[in-house]
């Protein structure tokens, strides 16, 4: 199996109060994980076991005080993040006055794209999670699910090699849904690598091939696979019922 990503000795410690009686926090001790490309990955744990710390310091979007990340063979640095990672937080922001269409060209903007192919990619990633028939539609009109959607959407623009998405599909059912789960499938059909974090790990057996446990900033259990990774196509059939298709929601 070739290694998208591969972590050792991750460290990282946050410092609470006043610097004179700072308290040191340790939010991520010793963490070692391999994830091969191409493959879903489920990183569970509660409200401040470490998840978003992990993920941002594998974005490269927070140093960490120890240890190494590589991805694709190319380590994360200060000074390098190596090209096609794209990172979406729990809740994402957008400029609410911006449609959907113009709040993923914008973002698209971010990234060393020509005009036409910044608007190819942005129509394809609407449609890749079935946000064309909202296009026009203004983000502060949209609801929950559709603005995790839409974050979902912003992730594909630039032609990512792995994504990480923190908790951003989580609450709303997403992980549920035929349809994103489909989108997901086929994401990672190309050889794109993604971290999903959510609380809940029933949302995650799902769809994950492995899931990853945290809890005090240690990985405490070795990677389990699920039923997603002994027959993909087997547990494809095996989800339930399809629910009311989120996209023809209503504001």
């Amino acid at each position: 199996m070739q290694l998208a990503l591969s972590v050792r000795g991750l460290n990282k410690t946050y410092q609470s109060g006043a610097r004179s009686r700072a308290i040191a926090i340790p939010a991520l001790r010793d963490v070692s994980v391999d994830i091969g490309a191409g493959e879903i990955v489920g990183l569970v744990g509660r409200p401040g076991a470490g998840k978003s710390t992990l993920l941002l310091c594998l974005a490269g979007l927070l140093k960490p005080d120890g240890g190494t990340i590589n991805w694709f063979g190319e380590q994360v640095t200060g000074h390098h993040v190596p090209p096609g990672l794209a990172y979406v937080p729990q809740r994402a922001g957008y400029y609410s006055f911006l449609t959907v269409r113009e709040a993923l060209e914008y973002y698209a903007t971010l990234h060393d794209l020509s005009t036409a192919n910044r608007v190819a990619q942005v129509e394809a990633a609407m449609k890749e999670v079935c946000l064309h028939i909202h296009a026009t539609r203004r983000v502060s009109t949209l609801s929950p699910s559709l603005v995790q959607r839409l974050g979902l959407a912003q992730s594909l623009i630039g032609s990512p090699r792995a994504i990480l998405l923190d908790e951003t599909l989580s609450g709303e059912g997403l992980l549920f849904d035929h349809d994103i789960i489909s989108v997901l499938t086929r994401l990672t059909r190309r050889g794109i690598t993604i971290i999903l974090a959510a609380p809940n790990p029933v949302e995650l057996h799902r769809i994950a091939a492995h899931t990853i446990n945290i809890v005090e900033g240690r990985v405490v259990a070795p990677q389990v696979e699920s039923a997603a990774s002994r027959d993909s196509s087997q547990a494809e059939f095996e989800l339930p019922s399809r629910p009311p298709r989120l996209v023809a929601e209503q504001s």
